[in-house]
């Protein structure tokens, strides 16, 4: 059995991670590829030495670029490697330009193509990554669905593919290292270096391109961000810095800019925070899981588990409305319910399915 998954960005290393390992202890040759999407250390290397992958087998080299580009290269570079050393199955995680490059491929190839963390809808067909989920969805063979609501969305869209029920991977990266995160002596070491007048802060993340490549909305959260009377830490993004650069702007004296951060580096200082404030996907699930209060500045959501469970609040880019939602969220005491990802063992669960060679079947089946 040879499966070959297909990784371009931070986030979809993470939720690979296990899957990786489970795979290896099921006895299956796995092919690991990374487009090179992102390529900067502190973005990708890093977290494939920290999470003890192997290192990938095949770097595509793609870089950064529009998006058109970006799948367009991943698909003739992808296509290469796999006429070559063709696969039993393509996996591929999540919802980047990388994701829909490789699962293009796939289908096009006629390759059998699964789909990790499937069935996310946040129902703007005006943001990218939820044109790219669906249409991966759609073309999957294999659908592994981390919540009963992406298993449901799955079944009102009468997807072609087998859909299963697996839970979340990235669920069982934290889970794992959970111990760690909230312990006082790493959490204080992940502090180091990082200078601030009092305990309390907020970690803060904005990379999302209709939040920082739009400049009125961009300077709508930076206003914001200076009405949240804490201090806030901001692992800032690459795209982040050249936007602000190119606009001439800084960010206010109460946020204090580092480098990003290493996976588990990250994971204690919102363990840590008393708020997160994020316009990404995976920390808003992250913050649920660690009971730390979120704000999303985004106009929706596709970890609609977080909203419902009001651990997690939407803010538009207005400063008004930031300032209002992170008052009313900050250091809310919470008492998540983690069932609502799984049980942690969510790769063990996709390893078994890949190794049986049975994805095929046109049938939902839910993972106990």
């Amino acid at each position: 059995m040879h499966v070959t998954l297909v990784t371009g960005t931070r986030p979809q290393i993470i939720k690979s991670a296990p899957v990786i390992h489970a795979l290896g202890k099921e006895g299956v040759r796995v092919t690991f590829i990374h487009t090179g999407q992102h390529y900067d250390y502190e973005l990708a290397a890093q977290f494939i030495e920290e999470l003890a992958i192997k290192q990938p087998d095949k770097n595509l080299g793609v870089g950064s670029g529009t998006g058109v580009f970006q799948i367009r290269e991943v698909m003739m570079r992808l296509a290469d490697v796999i006429e070559q050393d063709r696969p039993d199955y393509l996996v591929v995680p999540g919802d980047t330009n990388s994701a829909l490059g490789a699962a293009l491929t796939g289908f096009k190839m006629d390759l059998p193509t699964c789909h990790l963390e499937s069935g996310l809808r946040s129902y703007d067909m005006g943001m990218q990554e939820e044109i790219n989920r669906r249409l991966i969805d759609h073309g999957s063979a294999g659908l592994f669905a981390p919540t009963v609501t992406a298993v449901r969305n799955l079944e009102e869209e009468n997807v072609v593919g087998t859909v299963f029920h697996t839970g979340d991977t990235m669920y069982d990266v934290l889970k794992e290292r959970l111990k760690v995160f909230s312990s006082k002596s790493f959490q204080d070491e992940a502090m180091e270096g990082i200078e601030l007048p009092f305990d309390n802060f907020a970690v803060l993340t904005m990379h999302r391109r209709e939040n920082v490549d739009v400049l009125k909305r961009l300077k709508g959260i930076i206003e914001g961000l200076k009405k949240v009377n804490h201090a806030i830490v901001f692992p800032m993004h690459p795209r982040t810095r050249v936007r602000l650069s190119e606009h001439g702007l800084e960010m206010s004296k109460n946020i204090h800019i580092i480098p990003p951060v290493p996976y588990t580096r990250m994971m204690a200082l919102v363990s840590r925070s008393s708020l997160l404030l994020t316009d990404s996907g995976g920390l808003q699930k992250e913050a649920y899981l660690l009971n730390t209060p979120c704000v999303t500045i985004r106009d929706n959501s596709e970890w609609v588990e977080t909203i419902e469970a009001k651990a997690n609040v939407l803010a538009s880019p207005v400063a008004e409305d930031i300032e209002r939602k992170a008052s009313m969220m900050w250091d809310k005491k919470l008492d998540n319910d983690p069932s609502v990802y799984g049980d942690g063992r969510a790769s063990q669960k996709i390893a078994k399915l890949l190794a049986s060679n049975e994805i095929s079947i046109k049938k939902s089946v839910m993972i106990e």
